[in-house]
């Protein structure tokens, strides 16, 4: 609770100094903020509170997601003074609703009630509209914030039909009231069906799966790139921390299971197919940040059969596997905003070329990255995807499991593509221009990768 309302003020405060003091102010102010909210919840100084009836439960698993998307958001607000050093105006207010979206997402990672699952996700999503948008004179980011909108609020719709469908059947918005329905009823109540349905529908609008991520490629084209790097690491982190909260705290029945492995199956298939024609980097990450969730909803799959509350083991590899891919996204994103810069705005594929020869330390870096989010051994993703296919084979999902190794195989494809655009020789003079914070996180995210994929229990 503390480091609920610490990030909470913290946003205001930033709001305030956006009006009274330097723009160079805003991101230290924030880190120091965010420092601040990470040894609270380390400390676990005042983090529950009996005012919120036990709507919020910070246990360990939350407080390991909490810490996590703290230290990525350090992360993305080290990249803004950059990012934001031509902007003059409303700086403040993009940092200040990225701080207001994370307190959306720590509420995600930690409800144990309906209702508090409803404001996490709203809490988390208004601020994303707006930051969408916050080009206001690109019609691309305009479209971007509309599209998030639209789909969002008919997410949400799905959700609260869900939500009012099991609170009819329990008289209860607490998860443990639903989970006590659920083992008395067998999973045969076709109106609980139904409710766990719509819920899992607003969930998986949120982390990007098929047959909802309709809004992920455009909005992430459309979005400012540090928005873009929020939405990728932060948001996916909350989501899938909310996803894994909402089935293991009531279980999953076997008609929800069923749903579970068509959304994974889709997911894997849809999002590394199209990723193979994509020439936008962006896109192309945004279809990759799709393939990723089809791995990490095999993940949350072999929750299933376990006791409701005993799928800690689950919980630990979404959270390596979620704090590990946005590790690489952020220095990866990093990157692809000083070759955009190189290249005069292009956003294609081939902007990388000649970076080896301009910056061999950030060329190597990128390799680190890339590596990592193909699953290659020796870094954090091959251990992350790892940890997800004995998961899956212990829950007793071969099939899917082996339909999961072939779909990481074939996204080894598109990443090597753009590599190999690192090692080539451009036609013409390109220079890179990185600042020493660029150079600082780009370097902490590729060691990091690499130190997790030798020690993975460092997380």
């Amino acid at each position: 609770m503390s480091a609920l309302i610490l990030i909470s003020v913290l946003g205001v405060l930033v709001l305030y100094l956006g009006l009274f003091a330097k723009k160079s102010w805003l991101a230290p102010v924030g880190i120091l903020g965010l420092l601040g909210a990470i040894a609270l919840f380390y400390t676990g100084w005042h983090i529950n509170h009996p005012l919120l009836g036990g709507m919020v439960v910070f246990d360990r698993f939350s407080i390991g997601f909490n810490i996590g998307m703290a230290i990525i958001t350090v992360l993305i607000f080290l990249f803004g003074p950059d990012y934001y050093a031509r902007k003059e105006h409303h700086v403040a207010e993009q940092y200040a609703l990225m701080l207001f979206a994370l307190v959306g997402g720590f509420i995600l990672t930690s409800y144990s009630s309906l209702l508090m699952l409803f404001l996490g996700i709203e809490i988390l999503s208004i601020p994303l509209y707006i930051l969408a948008g916050a080009k206001k004179h690109s019609l691309r980011s305009n479209e971007a914030s509309f599209k998030y909108f639209l789909l969002g609020a008919f997410s949400t719709a799905f959700l609260l039909m869900g939500i009012a469908l099991l609170y009819g059947i329990t008289g209860s918005f607490h998860l443990d009231a639903l989970a006590a329905h659920m083992t008395q009823s067998g999973g045969s109540d076709l109106m609980l069906n139904f409710g766990l349905f719509f819920v899992v529908t607003g969930l998986a609008f949120k982390v990007g799966a098929v047959p909802f991520h309709f809004w992920v490629p455009d909005v992430y084209q459309g979005s400012p790139t540090l928005v873009m790097t929020f939405m990728a690491t932060v948001v996916k982190m909350a989501g899938f921390a909310a996803f894994f909260r909402f089935i293991d705290m009531t279980g999953m029945p076997d008609a929800l299971a069923r749903i579970m492995v068509l959304l994974t199956i889709a997911t894997l298939l849809v999002g590394n197919v199209i990723a193979l024609k994509q020439t936008n980097f962006k896109r192309l990450m945004a279809y990759s940040s799709v393939s990723h969730s089809g791995f990490l909803l095999l993940a949350l799959l072999s929750d299933h059969g376990l006791e409701a509350g005993h799928g800690m083991a689950v919980g630990h590899t979404l959270l390596y596997y979620t704090f590990t891919y946005s590790l690489a996204t952020i220095g990866l994103l990093i990157l692809f905003t000083i070759a955009k810069r190189a290249n005069n705005g292009a956003e294609h594929n081939n902007i990388f070329q000649g970076l080896f020869a301009a910056k061999p330390w950030l060329a190597l870096c990128a390799l680190a990255m890339f590596l990592s989010l193909a699953g290659i051994p020796l870094t954090a993703g091959f251990v992350a995807k790892y940890q997800v296919f004995l998961l899956a084979i212990g829950a007793g999902w071969l099939k899917v499991m082996l339909f999961g190794v072939l779909m990481a195989l074939l996204g080894i494809y598109y990443y090597i593509m753009v590599v190999r655009e690192v090692f080539v020789r451009p036609a013409h003079t390109v220079t890179f221009v990185v600042s020493p914070l660029n150079w600082l996180v780009i370097s902490l995210c590729a060691v990091g990768v690499l130190v997790l994929g030798v020690w993975p229990a460092l997380i």
